[in-house]
């Protein structure tokens, strides 16, 4: 019974960062970074932690967080978390 309620579990903010990751990682500033798979995750995992988790359970749910999102602020917030863990991760990569 637990297992089908934690599948049904969706942090909307693990997308978010994921998303935002991909789109940094591709631009020139960030060429030498690695890209392994381990400093990917390190880099998803310090965002996560400093940033507010968004739940959701249901495609409702989503499209509610989805405009929720829109919020300026949360994006900004987002992409600096984000690049901050990028640049501390790339000072210790795994390669």
């Amino acid at each position: 019974m637990t297992k089908k309620i934690l599948l049904k579990l969706h942090n909307y903010t693990e997308q978010l960062v994921i998303e935002q990751l991909e789109e940094l990682l591709e631009q020139d500033k960030y060429s030498e970074v690695c890209k392994c798979e381990k400093c990917i995750l390190d880099m998803c995992t310090y965002s996560l932690n400093r940033l507010r988790p968004q739940y959701v359970v249901s495609h409702k749910g989503e499209v509610y967080t989805k405009i929720q999102d829109f919020n300026q602020q949360s994006k900004v917030d987002v992409m600096s978390t984000v690049a901050k863990a990028i640049e501390i991760v790339s000072e210790n990569p795994h390669d």
